[in-house]
């Protein structure tokens, strides 16, 4: 059985990851596509842990931010990711390694280090990027409390983003400024488009 492929959908916090990713797998599977949903962080304990402290209710500093996010990306991919793509999946994440090293770098300024904690990260096949500018972001999150929850620390971000994505990884870049369902076209079109050379 050839191996799956492993879809990461990526953007700054309220670029609309979540509800693309799942329109995605609905789409896949309904193309003929053996399609799953997954999301980062997890819902391991680990996963648990970092989402506490993302909603600002548990406190901690970047670098074990840093260590958390790695320690349950890997452990996530040994439980459940690397069986999917055995199985011939095609894996779509809500965030992978990508957001660690964009977000991550960010925070802590340590691009090297993060970089090195995130090593034996799996690197997705693909990556769907929802480009969109921090201030349109923050008014999607009005009412929300995250612990990333600043313009000039998402500007840092976007930019991180961009720095990473143009050094060697399959792209599928979209503006996230467009209609929710003119963004979902520009994912789709994008996607078939490596599913089709990488499922051969």
């Amino acid at each position: 059985m050839p191996r799956g492929v492993y879809i990461a959908v990526e953007g700054v916090d309220g670029a609309g990851k979540t509800t693309q990713a799942r329109r995605l797998v609905r789409h896949l599977r309904k193309n003929g596509y053996r399609a799953v949903y997954t999301y980062e962080p997890s819902k391991n304990p680990v996963g648990r842990i970092i989402r506490k402290m993302l909603e600002k209710t548990l406190h901690s500093s970047e670098e074990v931010m840093t260590l958390l996010f790695a320690a349950d990306r890997l452990h996530h991919h040994q439980q459940f990711v690397a069986e999917a793509l055995k199985n011939g999946f095609v894996v779509v994440s809500d965030r992978s390694v990508v957001s660690s090293l964009a977000y991550q770098t960010a925070a802590t300024g340590r691009r090297r280090w993060v970089r090195e904690v995130n090593r034996y990260a799996l690197k997705p096949d693909v990556v769907v990027y929802i480009d969109l500018r921090p201030e349109a972001a923050l008014e999607r999150l009005v009412g929300k409390r995250y612990r990333y929850e600043r313009v000039s620390f998402l500007q840092k971000v976007s930019e991180e983003y961009g720095r990473i994505l143009r050094t060697g990884w399959r792209v599928v870049w979209v503006d996230g400024e467009q209609p929710v369902e003119d963004v979902f076209k520009s994912i789709v079109a994008g996607v078939e488009k490596y599913l089709k050379r990488l499922m051969k």
